[in-house]
Protein backbone atom coordinates (compact mmCIF):
# COMPACT_ATOMS: atom_id res chain seq x y z
CA UNK A 1 0.00 0.00 0.00
CA UNK A 2 1.25 3.56 -0.47
CA UNK A 3 1.76 5.83 2.32
CA UNK A 4 -0.86 7.90 3.79
CA UNK A 5 -1.99 11.07 1.59
CA UNK A 6 -3.19 12.14 4.80
CA UNK A 7 -1.54 11.64 8.66
CA UNK A 8 -5.04 11.98 9.99
CA UNK A 9 -7.76 10.71 7.16
CA UNK A 10 -7.82 8.02 4.70
CA UNK A 11 -8.71 9.22 1.29
CA UNK A 12 -10.47 7.24 -1.01
CA UNK A 13 -10.97 8.42 -4.83
CA UNK A 14 -13.08 7.02 -7.60
CA UNK A 15 -12.85 8.48 -10.83
CA UNK A 16 -15.23 8.83 -14.14
CA UNK A 17 -14.12 9.27 -17.13
CA UNK A 18 -15.62 10.13 -20.23
CA UNK A 19 -13.67 9.30 -23.53
CA UNK A 20 -14.88 10.20 -26.67
CA UNK A 21 -14.79 7.13 -29.08
CA UNK A 22 -12.95 6.99 -32.67
CA UNK A 23 -15.97 7.18 -35.04
CA UNK A 24 -16.19 9.71 -37.99
CA UNK A 25 -19.42 10.17 -37.17
CA UNK A 26 -21.79 11.14 -33.86
CA UNK A 27 -24.00 8.25 -32.25
CA UNK A 28 -27.42 8.53 -33.15
CA UNK A 29 -27.02 10.66 -36.49
CA UNK A 30 -24.72 10.76 -39.49
CA UNK A 31 -23.27 14.35 -38.79
CA UNK A 32 -19.69 14.25 -38.82
CA UNK A 33 -17.11 14.14 -35.48
CA UNK A 34 -14.83 17.03 -36.53
CA UNK A 35 -12.43 19.21 -34.53
CA UNK A 36 -12.23 23.25 -35.09
CA UNK A 37 -15.25 23.34 -37.00
CA UNK A 38 -17.14 26.87 -37.37
CA UNK A 39 -19.72 26.64 -34.63
CA UNK A 40 -22.86 24.88 -35.54
CA UNK A 41 -21.59 23.47 -38.56
CA UNK A 42 -20.98 19.54 -38.15
CA UNK A 43 -25.09 19.28 -36.80
CA UNK A 44 -27.88 17.10 -37.99
CA UNK A 45 -31.43 17.56 -37.60
CA UNK A 46 -31.04 14.55 -35.00
CA UNK A 47 -28.57 16.57 -33.32
CA UNK A 48 -30.81 19.90 -33.06
CA UNK A 49 -34.14 17.22 -31.83
CA UNK A 50 -36.09 18.79 -34.88
CA UNK A 51 -39.29 17.06 -34.79
CA UNK A 52 -40.30 13.79 -36.15
CA UNK A 53 -36.39 12.75 -36.20
CA UNK A 54 -35.45 9.41 -34.83
CA UNK A 55 -31.51 8.11 -33.38
CA UNK A 56 -30.11 5.41 -35.40
CA UNK A 57 -27.28 3.84 -33.13
CA UNK A 58 -23.32 4.18 -35.02
CA UNK A 59 -22.54 0.19 -34.90
CA UNK A 60 -18.74 1.45 -35.21
CA UNK A 61 -19.09 2.96 -31.46
CA UNK A 62 -20.52 -0.26 -30.37
CA UNK A 63 -17.62 -2.46 -31.66
CA UNK A 64 -14.64 0.14 -30.27
CA UNK A 65 -16.90 0.48 -26.42
CA UNK A 66 -16.45 -3.82 -26.52
CA UNK A 67 -13.18 -3.33 -27.53
CA UNK A 68 -12.38 -1.46 -24.06
CA UNK A 69 -15.10 -3.54 -21.86
CA UNK A 70 -12.70 -6.52 -23.40
CA UNK A 71 -9.31 -5.04 -22.84
CA UNK A 72 -10.47 -4.31 -19.25
CA UNK A 73 -11.55 -7.70 -18.22
CA UNK A 74 -15.49 -5.90 -18.12
CA UNK A 75 -18.50 -8.49 -18.18
CA UNK A 76 -20.51 -7.59 -21.74
CA UNK A 77 -24.04 -7.76 -21.10
CA UNK A 78 -25.82 -9.25 -23.95
CA UNK A 79 -28.71 -6.90 -23.16
CA UNK A 80 -28.42 -3.23 -22.72
CA UNK A 81 -30.44 -0.44 -22.36
CA UNK A 82 -30.67 3.35 -23.51
CA UNK A 83 -32.21 5.77 -21.29
CA UNK A 84 -32.64 9.30 -20.71
CA UNK A 85 -31.08 11.86 -18.12
CA UNK A 86 -32.93 14.73 -17.96
CA UNK A 87 -32.07 17.88 -17.45
CA UNK A 88 -32.71 21.21 -18.71
CA UNK A 89 -29.32 23.25 -19.88
CA UNK A 90 -28.76 25.65 -23.49
CA UNK A 91 -26.78 23.55 -24.49
CA UNK A 92 -28.91 20.21 -24.90
CA UNK A 93 -31.45 21.12 -27.11
CA UNK A 94 -33.64 17.85 -26.05
CA UNK A 95 -33.90 18.55 -22.67
CA UNK A 96 -32.70 15.09 -21.96
CA UNK A 97 -28.98 13.25 -22.86
CA UNK A 98 -29.36 9.57 -23.99
CA UNK A 99 -26.65 7.29 -21.85
CA UNK A 100 -27.15 4.21 -20.19
CA UNK A 101 -28.43 3.47 -16.49
CA UNK A 102 -29.70 0.88 -15.17
CA UNK A 103 -28.73 -1.99 -17.87
CA UNK A 104 -25.11 -0.85 -18.75
CA UNK A 105 -22.82 -1.97 -21.57
CA UNK A 106 -20.17 -3.43 -19.02
CA UNK A 107 -19.81 -4.21 -15.56
CA UNK A 108 -17.08 -5.52 -13.14
CA UNK A 109 -13.56 -5.32 -14.93
CA UNK A 110 -10.07 -4.23 -13.80
CA UNK A 111 -7.12 -2.51 -15.06
CA UNK A 112 -3.66 -3.35 -13.61
CA UNK A 113 -1.93 -0.04 -12.98
CA UNK A 114 1.79 0.58 -12.13
CA UNK A 115 2.45 3.04 -8.95
CA UNK A 116 5.28 5.19 -8.68
CA UNK A 117 5.43 7.08 -5.11
CA UNK A 118 8.68 7.43 -3.15
CA UNK A 119 11.01 6.09 -5.70
CA UNK A 120 9.32 2.79 -5.43
CA UNK A 121 7.16 0.66 -8.22
CA UNK A 122 4.29 -1.12 -7.86
CA UNK A 123 1.58 -2.63 -9.78
CA UNK A 124 -2.03 -2.01 -8.27
CA UNK A 125 -5.44 -3.57 -9.45
CA UNK A 126 -8.03 -0.94 -9.81
CA UNK A 127 -11.40 -2.45 -10.25
CA UNK A 128 -13.87 -1.00 -12.76
CA UNK A 129 -17.75 -0.59 -11.70
CA UNK A 130 -19.34 0.18 -15.65
CA UNK A 131 -18.52 0.96 -18.51
CA UNK A 132 -21.84 2.47 -20.73
CA UNK A 133 -21.97 4.49 -23.73
CA UNK A 134 -23.83 8.31 -24.01
CA UNK A 135 -23.64 11.14 -26.17
CA UNK A 136 -22.11 14.28 -25.54
CA UNK A 137 -23.59 17.46 -25.05
CA UNK A 138 -23.05 20.89 -26.98
CA UNK A 139 -20.88 23.85 -25.40
CA UNK A 140 -22.20 27.00 -24.12
CA UNK A 141 -20.05 29.86 -24.51
CA UNK A 142 -19.21 32.35 -21.74
CA UNK A 143 -16.12 34.00 -22.78
CA UNK A 144 -16.95 37.67 -23.15
CA UNK A 145 -14.45 38.21 -25.65
CA UNK A 146 -16.53 36.20 -28.01
CA UNK A 147 -20.19 36.26 -26.46
CA UNK A 148 -19.81 39.50 -24.75
CA UNK A 149 -22.52 40.04 -22.25
CA UNK A 150 -24.67 36.84 -23.89
CA UNK A 151 -24.10 33.28 -23.79
CA UNK A 152 -23.29 31.52 -27.39
CA UNK A 153 -24.15 28.14 -27.42
CA UNK A 154 -22.10 25.85 -30.27
CA UNK A 155 -23.82 22.24 -30.97
CA UNK A 156 -20.85 20.33 -32.73
CA UNK A 157 -20.08 18.53 -30.12
CA UNK A 158 -24.08 17.01 -29.17
CA UNK A 159 -24.06 13.86 -29.99
CA UNK A 160 -20.21 13.03 -30.02
CA UNK A 161 -19.83 9.36 -29.21
CA UNK A 162 -18.77 9.01 -25.63
CA UNK A 163 -17.93 6.22 -22.98
CA UNK A 164 -18.08 6.50 -19.51
CA UNK A 165 -15.58 4.76 -17.38
CA UNK A 166 -16.84 4.37 -13.72
CA UNK A 167 -14.44 2.99 -11.50
CA UNK A 168 -14.65 1.58 -8.17
CA UNK A 169 -13.29 3.65 -5.13
CA UNK A 170 -9.95 2.10 -5.11
CA UNK A 171 -7.82 4.54 -5.10
CA UNK A 172 -6.03 6.06 -1.67
CA UNK A 173 -3.81 9.05 -3.54
CA UNK A 174 -3.99 11.74 -6.15
CA UNK A 175 -0.81 9.90 -6.88
CA UNK A 176 -2.55 6.40 -7.38
CA UNK A 177 -5.39 8.46 -9.34
CA UNK A 178 -3.07 10.16 -12.32
CA UNK A 179 -1.18 6.22 -12.36
CA UNK A 180 -4.76 4.71 -13.29
CA UNK A 181 -5.79 7.98 -15.60
CA UNK A 182 -2.32 7.65 -17.87
CA UNK A 183 -2.83 3.47 -18.17
CA UNK A 184 -6.51 4.11 -19.04
CA UNK A 185 -5.82 6.59 -21.37
CA UNK A 186 -2.54 4.52 -22.59
CA UNK A 187 -4.99 1.24 -23.26
CA UNK A 188 -7.44 3.49 -25.06
CA UNK A 189 -4.91 4.52 -27.74
CA UNK A 190 -3.51 1.11 -27.78
CA UNK A 191 -7.00 -0.20 -28.75
CA UNK A 192 -7.62 2.94 -31.04
CA UNK A 193 -10.85 2.88 -28.94
CA UNK A 194 -10.21 7.20 -28.61
CA UNK A 195 -7.75 9.69 -29.36
CA UNK A 196 -7.75 10.88 -25.99
CA UNK A 197 -6.33 14.16 -26.18
CA UNK A 198 -7.33 16.03 -22.73
CA UNK A 199 -6.46 19.16 -24.76
CA UNK A 200 -9.23 18.84 -27.02
CA UNK A 201 -11.46 17.27 -24.52
CA UNK A 202 -12.23 13.92 -25.88
CA UNK A 203 -10.68 12.49 -22.43
CA UNK A 204 -12.27 13.99 -19.26
CA UNK A 205 -12.36 13.18 -16.00
CA UNK A 206 -14.78 13.55 -12.87
CA UNK A 207 -13.39 12.59 -9.54
CA UNK A 208 -15.35 12.05 -6.14
CA UNK A 209 -13.36 12.15 -2.98
CA UNK A 210 -14.06 11.47 0.61
CA UNK A 211 -12.37 10.89 3.76
CA UNK A 212 -12.43 8.50 6.86
CA UNK A 213 -10.18 8.31 9.70
CA UNK A 214 -7.27 5.44 9.47
CA UNK A 215 -9.49 2.02 10.58
CA UNK A 216 -12.78 2.77 9.43
CA UNK A 217 -14.66 1.04 7.33
CA UNK A 218 -17.54 3.36 6.33
CA UNK A 219 -17.14 5.70 3.74
CA UNK A 220 -17.09 9.45 4.32
CA UNK A 221 -19.21 11.38 2.50
CA UNK A 222 -18.06 12.70 -1.09
CA UNK A 223 -17.78 15.58 -3.14
CA UNK A 224 -17.23 15.34 -7.00
CA UNK A 225 -14.69 17.38 -8.78
CA UNK A 226 -16.13 18.01 -12.37
CA UNK A 227 -14.07 18.39 -15.85
CA UNK A 228 -10.77 17.44 -14.91
CA UNK A 229 -8.78 18.00 -18.18
CA UNK A 230 -4.97 17.66 -17.43
CA UNK A 231 -3.08 15.51 -15.33
CA UNK A 232 -1.36 18.04 -13.54
CA UNK A 233 -4.72 19.86 -12.61
CA UNK A 234 -6.25 16.50 -11.46
CA UNK A 235 -3.82 15.80 -8.96
CA UNK A 236 -4.31 19.63 -8.00
CA UNK A 237 -7.38 19.50 -7.51
CA UNK A 238 -6.98 16.17 -5.46
CA UNK A 239 -4.35 17.90 -3.12
CA UNK A 240 -6.77 20.75 -3.00
CA UNK A 241 -10.00 19.22 -1.75
CA UNK A 242 -8.22 16.47 0.79
CA UNK A 243 -7.12 19.86 2.44
CA UNK A 244 -10.18 21.28 2.21
CA UNK A 245 -12.42 18.32 3.97
CA UNK A 246 -9.63 18.04 6.27
CA UNK A 247 -10.09 21.25 7.41
CA UNK A 248 -13.58 21.18 7.63
CA UNK A 249 -13.46 17.78 10.00
CA UNK A 250 -10.81 18.94 12.07
CA UNK A 251 -13.13 21.54 13.41
CA UNK A 252 -16.03 19.25 13.87
CA UNK A 253 -17.71 19.83 10.74
CA UNK A 254 -19.22 17.68 8.08
CA UNK A 255 -18.84 17.68 4.71
CA UNK A 256 -21.70 18.43 2.63
CA UNK A 257 -22.38 16.39 -0.90
CA UNK A 258 -21.57 18.73 -3.68
CA UNK A 259 -20.73 18.65 -7.05
CA UNK A 260 -17.39 21.22 -7.12
CA UNK A 261 -14.81 22.51 -9.33
CA UNK A 262 -10.97 23.98 -9.49
CA UNK A 263 -10.09 27.18 -10.28
CA UNK A 264 -6.18 26.16 -11.42
CA UNK A 265 -5.02 29.87 -11.09
CA UNK A 266 -6.65 30.32 -7.34
CA UNK A 267 -5.63 26.86 -6.59
CA UNK A 268 -8.69 26.71 -4.74
CA UNK A 269 -12.27 24.93 -4.98
CA UNK A 270 -15.39 26.70 -5.66
CA UNK A 271 -19.07 24.74 -5.32
CA UNK A 272 -21.23 24.30 -8.28
CA UNK A 273 -23.93 22.58 -6.65
CA UNK A 274 -25.08 21.15 -3.90
CA UNK A 275 -26.15 17.43 -3.88
CA UNK A 276 -26.78 15.92 -6.86
CA UNK A 277 -28.41 12.66 -6.88
CA UNK A 278 -29.02 9.83 -9.48
CA UNK A 279 -32.56 10.56 -8.61
CA UNK A 280 -32.61 14.06 -10.07
CA UNK A 281 -31.94 13.23 -13.43
CA UNK A 282 -35.33 10.93 -13.71
CA UNK A 283 -34.01 8.52 -15.78
CA UNK A 284 -36.50 6.04 -17.85
CA UNK A 285 -35.64 3.97 -21.21
CA UNK A 286 -35.83 5.78 -24.13
CA UNK A 287 -38.84 4.81 -26.17
CA UNK A 288 -37.14 5.49 -29.79
CA UNK A 289 -34.42 3.18 -29.00
CA UNK A 290 -34.41 -0.85 -28.78
CA UNK A 291 -32.24 -2.88 -26.29
CA UNK A 292 -28.81 -3.15 -28.07
CA UNK A 293 -28.58 -7.30 -28.38
CA UNK A 294 -24.91 -8.65 -28.54
CA UNK A 295 -24.74 -12.18 -29.41
CA UNK A 296 -21.93 -14.09 -27.64
CA UNK A 297 -20.48 -14.24 -31.41
CA UNK A 298 -19.73 -10.72 -31.82
CA UNK A 299 -18.01 -10.52 -28.24
CA UNK A 300 -16.01 -13.31 -29.37
CA UNK A 301 -14.64 -12.04 -33.16
CA UNK A 302 -14.16 -8.58 -31.07
CA UNK A 303 -11.72 -10.40 -28.24
CA UNK A 304 -10.35 -12.26 -30.69
CA UNK A 305 -8.77 -9.06 -32.78
CA UNK A 306 -8.04 -7.04 -29.87
CA UNK A 307 -4.40 -5.28 -30.44
CA UNK A 308 -1.43 -6.27 -28.32
CA UNK A 309 -2.55 -3.69 -25.09
CA UNK A 310 -0.58 -1.05 -23.98
CA UNK A 311 0.80 -2.65 -20.85
CA UNK A 312 1.99 -5.96 -22.20
CA UNK A 313 3.71 -3.79 -25.14
CA UNK A 314 5.31 -2.00 -22.79
CA UNK A 315 7.09 -5.24 -20.96
CA UNK A 316 7.65 -6.56 -24.03
CA UNK A 317 9.88 -3.08 -25.13
CA UNK A 318 11.59 -3.30 -21.82
CA UNK A 319 12.74 -7.00 -22.41
CA UNK A 320 13.50 -7.37 -26.39
CA UNK A 321 15.15 -3.55 -26.11
CA UNK A 322 16.52 -2.62 -22.78
CA UNK A 323 14.50 0.39 -22.62
CA UNK A 324 13.54 1.52 -18.92
CA UNK A 325 10.16 1.63 -17.76
CA UNK A 326 9.57 5.09 -18.37
CA UNK A 327 10.73 5.21 -21.68
CA UNK A 328 8.74 2.25 -22.51
CA UNK A 329 5.70 3.47 -20.81
CA UNK A 330 5.80 7.12 -22.95
CA UNK A 331 6.44 5.13 -26.18
CA UNK A 332 3.02 2.79 -25.52
CA UNK A 333 0.94 5.97 -24.44
CA UNK A 334 0.35 6.10 -28.27
CA UNK A 335 -0.27 3.08 -30.11
CA UNK A 336 1.17 5.43 -33.63
CA UNK A 337 4.39 6.33 -31.48
CA UNK A 338 5.34 2.42 -30.72
CA UNK A 339 4.69 1.51 -33.54
CA UNK A 340 7.17 4.26 -35.11
CA UNK A 341 9.50 2.98 -32.41
CA UNK A 342 9.66 -0.53 -33.06
CA UNK A 343 9.85 0.13 -36.94
CA UNK A 344 13.03 2.76 -36.84
CA UNK A 345 14.83 -0.08 -34.10
CA UNK A 346 14.35 -2.60 -36.43
CA UNK A 347 16.28 -0.55 -39.23
CA UNK A 348 18.42 0.63 -36.51
CA UNK A 349 19.09 -2.10 -34.15
CA UNK A 350 19.77 0.14 -30.94
CA UNK A 351 16.39 0.96 -29.26
CA UNK A 352 17.74 2.62 -26.30
CA UNK A 353 19.31 5.32 -27.94
CA UNK A 354 16.34 5.84 -30.27
CA UNK A 355 14.17 5.90 -27.89
CA UNK A 356 16.19 8.46 -26.12
CA UNK A 357 16.12 10.33 -29.47
CA UNK A 358 12.55 10.27 -29.87
CA UNK A 359 11.96 11.43 -26.03
CA UNK A 360 13.99 14.21 -26.00
CA UNK A 361 14.08 15.92 -29.34
CA UNK A 362 10.90 14.35 -31.76
CA UNK A 363 8.57 14.53 -29.14
CA UNK A 364 9.60 18.53 -28.53
CA UNK A 365 9.19 18.97 -31.83
CA UNK A 366 6.20 17.46 -32.24
CA UNK A 367 4.74 19.56 -29.58
CA UNK A 368 6.16 22.71 -30.51
CA UNK A 369 4.11 22.42 -34.04
CA UNK A 370 1.11 20.50 -32.12
CA UNK A 371 1.53 17.20 -34.81
CA UNK A 372 0.92 13.44 -33.85
CA UNK A 373 3.34 11.25 -35.06
CA UNK A 374 1.18 9.59 -37.12
CA UNK A 375 0.45 12.88 -38.99
CA UNK A 376 4.37 13.81 -39.49
CA UNK A 377 6.31 13.25 -42.35
CA UNK A 378 8.79 11.34 -40.51
CA UNK A 379 9.60 7.93 -41.60
CA UNK A 380 10.98 5.65 -39.19
CA UNK A 381 13.42 4.48 -41.42
CA UNK A 382 14.69 8.18 -41.79
CA UNK A 383 15.36 8.79 -37.74
CA UNK A 384 16.98 5.35 -37.62
CA UNK A 385 19.39 6.95 -40.86
CA UNK A 386 19.77 9.98 -38.93
CA UNK A 387 20.57 9.07 -34.97
CA UNK A 388 23.13 5.99 -37.08
CA UNK A 389 24.66 9.34 -39.12
CA UNK A 390 25.34 10.90 -35.52
CA UNK A 391 26.89 7.52 -33.68
CA UNK A 392 29.24 7.24 -36.78
CA UNK A 393 30.63 10.80 -36.73
CA UNK A 394 28.77 11.80 -40.01
CA UNK A 395 26.67 14.17 -38.52
CA UNK A 396 26.83 16.11 -35.38
CA UNK A 397 24.02 16.01 -32.90
CA UNK A 398 23.31 19.62 -33.23
CA UNK A 399 23.01 19.36 -37.04
CA UNK A 400 20.35 16.48 -36.66
CA UNK A 401 18.52 18.53 -34.09
CA UNK A 402 18.42 21.52 -36.95
CA UNK A 403 17.33 18.52 -39.57
CA UNK A 404 14.81 17.08 -37.51
CA UNK A 405 11.71 19.73 -37.87
CA UNK A 406 12.43 19.95 -42.19
CA UNK A 407 11.90 15.75 -41.50
CA UNK A 408 8.61 16.12 -39.91
CA UNK A 409 7.18 18.66 -41.51
CA UNK A 410 8.58 17.73 -45.27
CA UNK A 411 10.16 14.04 -44.75
CA UNK A 412 13.17 13.52 -47.38
CA UNK A 413 16.34 11.62 -46.96
CA UNK A 414 18.18 12.90 -44.46
CA UNK A 415 21.47 11.49 -45.80
CA UNK A 416 20.82 13.77 -48.81
CA UNK A 417 19.97 16.70 -46.85
CA UNK A 418 23.38 16.65 -45.37
CA UNK A 419 24.93 16.51 -48.39
CA UNK A 420 22.96 19.56 -50.04
CA UNK A 421 23.16 21.98 -46.58
CA UNK A 422 27.14 20.43 -46.58
CA UNK A 423 26.74 19.87 -42.84
CA UNK A 424 28.95 16.84 -42.85
CA UNK A 425 30.93 16.59 -39.81
CA UNK A 426 34.27 17.78 -39.58
CA UNK A 427 36.43 14.74 -38.02
CA UNK A 428 39.87 16.38 -39.60
CA UNK A 429 42.29 17.06 -36.52
CA UNK A 430 43.98 20.13 -38.14
CA UNK A 431 41.31 22.38 -38.58
CA UNK A 432 39.85 21.61 -35.24
CA UNK A 433 43.31 22.15 -33.83
CA UNK A 434 43.10 25.80 -35.33
CA UNK A 435 39.76 26.16 -33.86
CA UNK A 436 41.12 25.27 -30.58
CA UNK A 437 44.10 27.04 -30.71
CA UNK A 438 42.43 30.18 -31.46
CA UNK A 439 39.64 29.90 -29.02
CA UNK A 440 42.49 29.34 -26.28
CA UNK A 441 44.37 32.17 -27.49
CA UNK A 442 40.95 34.50 -26.90
CA UNK A 443 39.94 32.90 -23.59
CA UNK A 444 43.21 32.34 -21.39
CA UNK A 445 41.07 33.71 -18.38
CA UNK A 446 39.45 30.04 -18.66
CA UNK A 447 42.18 28.44 -19.54
CA UNK A 448 43.70 29.37 -16.05
CA UNK A 449 40.59 28.45 -14.57
CA UNK A 450 40.49 25.11 -16.38
CA UNK A 451 44.44 24.39 -15.47
CA UNK A 452 43.01 24.94 -11.30
CA UNK A 453 40.50 22.25 -11.98
CA UNK A 454 37.45 23.64 -12.53
CA UNK A 455 35.98 21.35 -14.91
CA UNK A 456 32.70 23.10 -15.72
CA UNK A 457 35.13 25.77 -17.73
CA UNK A 458 35.60 22.95 -20.28
CA UNK A 459 32.22 22.51 -21.50
CA UNK A 460 32.10 26.82 -22.12
CA UNK A 461 35.57 26.01 -24.04
CA UNK A 462 34.05 23.33 -26.14
CA UNK A 463 31.03 25.36 -27.43
CA UNK A 464 33.29 28.28 -28.42
CA UNK A 465 34.79 25.48 -30.97
CA UNK A 466 31.89 24.04 -31.83
CA UNK A 467 30.62 27.74 -32.72
CA UNK A 468 33.55 28.49 -34.79
CA UNK A 469 33.46 25.22 -36.53
CA UNK A 470 29.49 26.08 -37.18
CA UNK A 471 28.58 23.18 -35.64
CA UNK A 472 30.54 20.64 -38.18
CA UNK A 473 33.30 19.78 -35.71
CA UNK A 474 33.00 16.11 -34.40
CA UNK A 475 32.73 16.61 -30.65
CA UNK A 476 34.73 13.70 -29.89
CA UNK A 477 38.34 14.79 -31.79
CA UNK A 478 37.64 18.32 -30.06
CA UNK A 479 37.80 17.38 -26.23
CA UNK A 480 40.42 14.94 -27.68
CA UNK A 481 42.47 17.96 -28.84
CA UNK A 482 41.49 20.65 -26.27
CA UNK A 483 42.47 17.75 -23.63
CA UNK A 484 45.81 17.62 -26.06
CA UNK A 485 46.64 21.11 -25.50
CA UNK A 486 45.92 21.24 -21.64
CA UNK A 487 48.51 18.50 -21.37
CA UNK A 488 46.05 15.85 -20.06
CA UNK A 489 46.79 12.56 -20.76
CA UNK A 490 44.39 10.54 -22.89
CA UNK A 491 41.36 8.59 -20.79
Amino acid sequence: MSAPTHPDYEVVIGLEVHTQLRTRSKLFSPAPVSFGEAPNHSVHPICLALPGVLPVLNARAVELALRVALATQCRVHPHSVFARKNYFYPDLPKGYQISQYEEPLATQGWLDVSVGENGASRVQRMRLHRIHMEEDAGKSIHDSAIAGDATHVDLNRAGVPLLEIVSEPDMRSPAEAVAYLRALRALLRSLDASDADMERGNFRCDANISLRRHGATALGTRTELKNLNSFRFIEAALHAEILRQAEILDAGGSVVQATLAFDPASQRIRVLRLKENADDYRYFPDPDLVPLVIDEARIEAVRVALPELSEVRRERLQREHGLSEDDARLLCESRALADFFEAAAARHGDGRTLAHWIRRDVLRVLGERELEIEASRLAPEALALLVQMVAQGRLTAQSARELLPELLERGGDPAALVRERGLEAVADAAPIEQAVDAVLAEHPDHVARLRQGEEKVRNFLIGQVMRRMQGKADPATVRRVLAARMGEAEA
